[in-house]
């Protein structure tokens, strides 16, 4: 199994890929936490943080054969993490920014839990992947930020077992990945999980002229749509246009009707909902359930 541990902090359409990888080859991503190490003790507060240099994405891998208008699937065979990782309170970030203190604060990691010794609180870990995605098609993004192209899309659902497929929107994909989480709230509200470095064990495969706008999730019992907007009800209804459009090709459903079955058949969960809009604003997923007997969503 070939190793990445070069990192990248922005996705551009021309990205230099550092791997290369096959359809159906597994691959090691080795990530930095989100803050590249630059918070190892409390009085590594945010302000002291270089904010240039965070969030880096492992990456990025070249799938051989990737081509604009296919689709990309990562499945996450597994994630692991560091004996420890940190949370800070970032300032003017999230609806508790303005009476926060600069803070932060090291939890320890053993035995599958969580430690949070400063305030005597144990509970499961439980990894994610906070940044994945692809190249973009016209401009450069920072790896901080999120889009339809991936990025930070900070879904807690983004974890081992699960499958992320992405929209190919240059030649090989261009995959990088990074920003691990042991736990994370969704939401985030102070714009920290814990976050912590690790490793991503992924294998990629390739779903040629199949058009998505969006990444996309798929669980064992679900597909959710990952999207973004400057207001939360953009958001919102960005996931939930690329959604009906997707289940209506798959069940072979009217429009109205399509609505109709969203309406009574469906989740919605917020990613992130501290980002302000030039990082790419609210950040949410929005999903619709397995039916056994309809063909999938995406394949």
């Amino acid at each position: 199994m070939q190793e990445i541990r070069e990192c990248i902090y922005k996705f551009t359409p021309d990205m230099q890929p550092v791997a290369t990888a096959k359809p159906g080859e597994v691959v090691k991503f080795i990530t930095k936490d989100c803050y590249d190490g630059q918070v190892q003790k409390p009085t590594d507060i945010a302000e002291t943080v270089d904010w240039q240099h965070t969030n880096p994405a492992t990456g990025p891998l070249y799938i051989e054969g990737a081509e604009p208008g296919d689709a990309l699937a990562v499945d996450i065979l597994d994630v692991t993490v560091a004996d420890q990782g940190a949370v800070c309170s970032i300032p003017e970030c999230g609806p508790f920014c303005e009476k926060s203190e600069l803070r932060t604060h090291i939890m320890r990691i053993e035995n599958g839990l969580v430690h949070w010794d400063a305030n005597d609180m144990v509970w499961p870990l439980d990894t994610m992947v906070g940044v994945i995605g692809v190249a973009t098609d016209e401009k450069e993004i920072s790896t901080g930020f999120v889009g339809n192209h991936g990025g930070n899309m900070d879904s807690r659902i983004i974890k081992k077992g699960v499958t992320v497929w992405f929209p190919v929107r240059v030649k090989g994909g261009l995959l990088a990945m990074g920003d691990l989480h042991a736990t994370m709230a969704d939401g985030e509200v102070c714009g920290n999980g814990i976050e912590i470095a690790g490793e991503v064990i992924v294998r990629v495969r390739l779903l040629k002229n199949f058009k998505l706008n969006w990444a996309v999730t798929e669980t064992k019992d679900a597909y959710f749509v990952n999207t973004c907007g400057p207001t939360c009800d953009d958001a919102i209804r960005a996931g939930y246009l690329e959604l009906h459009r997707l289940i209506s090709d798959a069940y072979d459903l009217d429009y109205t009707d399509t609505a109709m079955y969203m309406s009574i058949q469906g989740y919605l969960c917020a990613n992130q909902a501290c980002l302000v809009e030039e990082a790419g604003g609210d950040s949410f997923r929005v999903g619709t359930p397995k039916v056994s007997n309809k063909k999938p969503l995406i394949g």
